[in-house]
């Protein structure tokens, strides 16, 4: 299985799993959530002689060869190549090898660029490339009983060496309800995974999950590479400057990508962790959650979320500095224009209260004498009163605000614990 770059947003596109694999009694669940499972977009039977391998050297034994196409509820689209062989299990050692780097020709082609041509016949988005992403995994089947000592054989097909090794390090996992028979033999490993002596349903049903572990693990991958590239964007936003609008919509920009990949992180990864929701099977169910936990994908998923998370209140406290500074801003505009009219009113109304004085008709004031003339002296004074009693309450009330501001830091200062002067000490 191999997880591939290319994405198709046709949610119908595909057929359900049934159609394609035997499933026995497990087939109604598969179709009950055929929404949350992944869905067959081709699977198209090869020549076996048109085959082509660096490393193995059997090519004669092969019986059968397909290759798949998957499409998984988030839209990516998943590879696989299932080849039959009659040969022992040691001798498949290259095979997996070959498979695994990719080092197979199907006639004039690679195997990448054979599934890459049948991705974008089917209408997936292929703008990324025609090679594989690093995530896969095989999965070798026997359906003969294991042999009572296999151990040497499992970590040869799974490490690819032929060493001894200490089984208690190992990352080899094995499910208990796999291997709870005689006969029945089931090895999970972080790439390579063996299973012996099983029916087919069960083969077709571990075959699905290592689909989905691999499209986890691609995903995760993408959503942790997305967040380190909004954080970079994030760190640059100080050192790029400008206004805080501009600040405010690179941030909300990164918020709202942020949820998208906290969702992805939630269905795509952390949903699919869980199969016996979907498959009450406790084969299936065994297997599932010990390629996951092979994989460390649950980890992963915790570590990819903090991330998430950390980031987010990063974004929020950006956002809560931004909002001060616009709200300081507003608060210089207000004291700007309280200031200009202040000023204006303190000349204004003194200026009108003169002018209305001599514009009266009144004995009082008379057209031949100048504004300037001492006639006008209590008028002038009686408006100089008004002017300095507004100061003086003006002055009043600072001090009185003074005051109290400083009585309230005072307060402030003393320790919530400590006890006051008049207070008895035990």
């Amino acid at each position: 299985m191999y997880a591939t770059p290319w994405h198709l947003a046709d949610s119908d596109s595909g057929g359900d799993l049934p159609g394609y694999l035997r499933l026995r009694r497990y087939e109604r669940y598969y179709r009950l959530s055929g929404d949350q499972l992944p869905r067959v977009l081709c699977r198209e039977a090869l020549d076996a002689s048109a085959l082509r391998f660096r490393r193995w050297q059997h090519a004669g034994q092969l019986t059968g060869a397909r290759i798949w196409l998957f499409r998984l509820p988030s839209g990516q689209v998943v590879a696989a190549l299932s080849l039959d062989a009659a040969c022992e299990l040691a001798e498949t050692i290259d095979l997996l090898q070959d498979c695994y780097v990719g080092d197979v020709q199907i006639g004039e082609a690679t195997v990448e660029q054979y599934a890459h041509t049948m991705a974008a016949q089917l209408g997936a988005d292929t703008g990324a490339g025609q090679s594989f992403l690093p995530e896969r995994h095989q999965v070798v089947f026997d359906e003969e009983s294991a042999p009572e000592e296999c151990d040497d054989l499992v970590q040869r097909l799974i490490y690819r060496a032929d060493l001894p090794y200490r089984k208690d390090y190992s990352a080899i996992r094995y499910p208990g309800e796999l291997n709870r028979r005689p006969g029945w033999l089931a090895a999970v490993g972080p790439y390579v995974s063996v299973i012996c002596g099983h029916p087919d349903f069960i083969e077709n049903a571990v075959f699905l999950s290592a689909v989905q572990a691999v499209a986890a693990a691609a995903q995760l991958r993408a959503i942790r590479h997305a967040a380190y590239a909004d954080v970079r964007q994030f760190r640059d936003l100080e050192a790029a400057g400008g206004t805080t609008r501009d600040r405010r919509r690179t941030l909300e920009r990164i918020a709202d990508q942020l949820g998208n990949l906290e969702l992805e992180l939630s269905y795509s990864v952390e949903a699919s962790a869980d199969l016996g929701l979907l498959v009450p099977s406790l084969r299936v169910e065994s297997f599932h959650n010990a390629l996951y936990e092979s994989m460390s994908l649950a980890g992963k998923a915790v570590t990819a979320g903090r991330m998430l998370q950390r980031l987010g209140s990063a974004i929020r406290a950006e956002l809560t500095a931004i909002e001060s500074i616009e709200r300081r801003g507003d608060e210089n505009r207000r004291v700007r224009y309280a200031v200009a009219v202040g000023f204006v009113s303190a000349v204004a109304i003194p200026a009108s209260l003169i002018l209305a004085f001599l514009g009266i008709n009144a004995s009082q004031v008379s057209s031949t004498r100048s504004m300037f003339s001492h006639q006008y002296l209590g008028m002038y004074l009686t408006v100089a009163a008004v002017i300095v009693l507004g100061v003086v309450l003006s002055l009043a009330l600072y001090v009185q605000q003074r005051r109290d501001a400083r009585h309230h830091r005072t307060s402030d200062q003393r320790s919530r614990w400590t006890l006051a002067a008049d207070e008895p000490q035990i």
